[in-house]
């Protein structure tokens, strides 16, 4: 139902993150006729449960999970698949293994696509860094100062 909003909105697609453990949510979604993209790896909506940011796929369990958990988002229908934060090598043996396209964040430059996400790359979140990007500017050290400096300048003009 809630995939089917997203459409009525206007979006092409939906994308879950997940693999085996929403594989019935995805065959629901895929069999409403709705096109759908898988995320593994690092799930940012469950960033809290997980203790933070990790790359995925370091450990043989891990590794074996995630292709498991492609494998049964191919079988399902899923057009493409995001791997975030998973290690180069598991990332490149997913992309070889499976017949639709991965999109990598923080994946290695092995898979299809890539994601970069903006605020990251302009060092707008500082309270902590990546090692897959390298913020090439400090945006949020530079709105903090024209914000003070705006505050201050209306505290003069206000009195």
């Amino acid at each position: 139902a809630n995939a089917r909003r997203l459409l009525a909105a206007g979006a092409q697609a939906v994308k879950a993150e997940g693999g085996r453990a929403i594989i019935e949510q995805v065959r629901a979604i895929i069999g409403a006729g709705i096109p759908f993209c898988g995320h593994l790896g690092m799930l940012p909506q469950h960033v809290q449960e997980e203790g933070g940011y990790h790359v995925k796929g370091k450990k043989e369990p891990e590794h074996q999970t995630l292709l498991a958990d492609a494998d049964a988002l191919v079988a399902a229908g899923a057009f493409a698949i995001v791997l975030e934060l998973v290690t180069a090598a598991v990332a490149r043996e997913i992309s070889l293994r499976v017949p639709i396209p991965t999109i990598g964040i923080g994946a290695g430059p092995d898979c299809d696509g890539q994601i970069l996400v903006t605020p990251d790359l302009l060092g707008m979140l500082p309270w902590f860094s990546l090692k897959h990007v390298k913020p090439r500017l400090n945006a949020a050290e530079q709105m903090r100062a024209v914000v003070q400096e705006w505050k201050q300048s209306v505290g003069r003009s206000a009195v």
